[in-house]
């Protein structure tokens, strides 16, 4: 099902392209809803619940009394002034606990485009259209990685490049026949991704090299690599023999600066898991035996798991 919103063209005086910005308005807070170069936006019952939950702090199960207006701007230019119409008529919305949706990411660092094992990326809340992963694009060669966003496992879905998402770092590769997505690899290949379906936008941030595990098997000394499973789109350690219990964390480019931990929270996404933190997290206890450690970095928090 879905929401329509509709209004009158806004009238700049000259023959212009206009780009639209719908937001609902809660309480003196207002939350995006979508944008459009057409007069009118529908958008899923789904997708406004989010907004309203995750933008606006409606709790799951309540009635909002909400309202809606629209922004007008010209597209490609800051010379003439954004307009705002007036605020619509109130209308009640009775938000629902949401769960969560997913897309993928297929490129070069995926099993030169393995489109049937895409790295599975989730929504950071149900119906926040916001998902996010950290992975790893390396290729094994060129300095850019390129990538598409996809709907499916399949390329008989949606799949966006930056003909569809506006990369926030800008287009590395704009002659580029197939609008791929590109990020540069050449100083870190592990990069977390975020792409907002609200906006149709990606944002991306540059995190390092390396993951590796440490702790008290290994004397808090001598990481062991985590390798990167794109078709889980998770971290994964060699089987390692713990010959006694000990407890672990995961850090990045064996260093301090950024670590995982445990937030004393176990998993209720992915059985027997860990959820993480970086801010301080506990140790993780591991029994002794022989284990291989998994973190899935493609929702959030991550989660860490003895396997």
């Amino acid at each position: 099902e879905t929401v329509v919103f509709s209004w009158s063209k806004a009238d700049f005086g000259a023959p212009v392209q206009v780009s639209y910005s719908v937001y609902v308005d809660y309480n003196g807070q207002s939350g995006l809803v979508g944008t459009t170069t057409s007069t009118m936006l529908a958008v899923s019952k789904g997708d406004l619940n989010g907004v309203l939950m995750n933008e606006l702090g409606v709790a799951a199960n309540e009635t909002a009394n909400v309202s809606a207006f629209v922004t007008a701007k010209v597209s490609g230019t800051d010379l003439y002034k954004e307009l705002t119409s007036n605020r619509s008529t109130a209308f009640n919305v009775t938000t629902f606990e949401a769960a969560l949706k997913w897309y993928y990411c297929c490129g070069n660092f995926s099993g030169a485009w393995d489109i049937n094992n895409a790295p599975q990326i989730f929504e950071t809340k149900g119906g926040s259209n916001t998902y996010t992963a950290m992975m790893d694009f390396n290729d094994g060669g060129a300095a850019l990685s390129y990538f598409k966003i996809t709907e499916l496992r399949s390329w008989s879905g949606g799949n966006w490049g930056f003909n569809y998402l506006t990369p926030g770092w800008g287009n590395l590769d704009p002659d580029q026949a197939d609008s791929n997505l590109s990020l540069d690899i050449s100083a870190k290949t592990i990069w977390t991704i975020t792409v907002k379906t609200a906006t149709m936008t990606i944002d991306a941030e540059p995190v390092g090299n390396t993951i590796s595990l440490i702790g008290g098997y290994n004397s808090w000394g001598a990481d062991d690599l985590f390798s990167y499973d794109y078709a889980t789109n998770s971290w994964v350690t060699d089987p390692i023999d713990f010959a006694e219990a000990t407890e672990v964390k995961a850090r990045l480019d064996k260093d301090w600066d950024t670590s995982w931990g445990q937030t004393g929270k176990m998993s209720s996404a992915i059985p027997g898991g860990y959820e993480l933190t970086t801010d301080n997290g506990g140790n993780i206890a591991v029994p002794a035996g022989t284990h291989t450690i998994r973190i899935y970095a493609n929702r959030v928090p991550y989660v860490l798991v003895i396997e």
